[in-house]
């Protein structure tokens, strides 16, 4: 296994002036980081990601993105005040695949969250404007955009979906509706404890997209923001054609 800390240059020398060991550059000791309000963009996508795919256990909060993903992890850990680790493991047959991966316990969270069980939590109330940026961060932890062609019939086909607890879908729900997008939530096929949440329709595409992607100074995840505008390129969103 191996697995690389990320120290900056800065805190790097002002470290080792302080003739700390390589053993406590690497897991520094930090004060909990407090989550009372959110007031920021930033804050409120951090928000939404952990609410759909961070672990919390005792405040302690894990965070975990593909290798490809490593610009999440990067802003995460210098909004949380904290270093990442690149976790190059790779076992097939397990499903364990390169990671990168931060931890740092946040106080007032799981009462943010009302829980630390993905099952128990919900999205909490903010403020409106920032109500799209936290939509954001679940949409890039849980959702998913797929389309492609179908040969059979010569057209193209599209679904945007999310995969998550009954609880968190619900008020991801209430969300859409208020924009427009009815939906149904049903549950995820194959016994897991998980439910789906998914629309289809080519207007509904388009208004989502129009909605969580109104801020384009601020794409933290860019490859998700790039399948979605080929998509709408196909859709006529754009001008001009991915075909061309």
């Amino acid at each position: 296994m191996k697995r690389v800390n990320n120290v900056d240059k800065e805190q790097l020398e002002k470290l080792l002036k302080e003739s700390k060991t390589t053993r406590e550059i690497g897991k520094p000791k930090r004060l909990p980081y407090h989550i009372d309000k959110i007031d920021s963009k930033e804050k409120a996508y951090m928000l939404g990601f952990i609410l759909a795919d961070g672990a919390i256990n005792n405040n302690i909060v894990e965070i975990s993105v593909s290798l490809q993903d490593k610009e999440l992890a990067i802003m995460f850990a210098k909004l949380l005040e904290t270093n990442y680790q690149v976790d190059m493991t790779f076992i097939k047959k397990n499903r364990r695949f390169p990671r990168v991966r931060l931890s740092r316990k946040i106080i007032g969270l799981s009462t943010l969250l009302n829980g630390e069980k993905k099952v128990d939590r919900t999205v909490p109330r903010i403020r409106k404007d920032l109500e799209v940026y936290l939509l954001r961060g679940i949409f890039d932890a849980d959702g998913c955009i797929t389309w492609g062609y179908r040969k059979d019939r010569n057209r193209l086909w599209h679904k945007v979906s999310f995969t998550s607890s009954l609880k968190i879908l619900t008020s991801v729900q209430n969300i859409l509706y208020k924009i427009g997008i009815a939906t149904i939530v049903r549950p995820k096929s194959g016994g897991e404890k998980c439910f789906v949440l998914e629309f289809s329709n080519k207007k509904d595409i388009n208004t989502f997209y129009e909605y969580i992607y109104q801020d384009k100074s601020y794409i933290p995840l860019k490859r998700k923001f790039s399948k979605y505008n080929a998509l709408r390129l196909e859709l006529g969103g754009f001008r001009g054609s991915t075909n061309k």
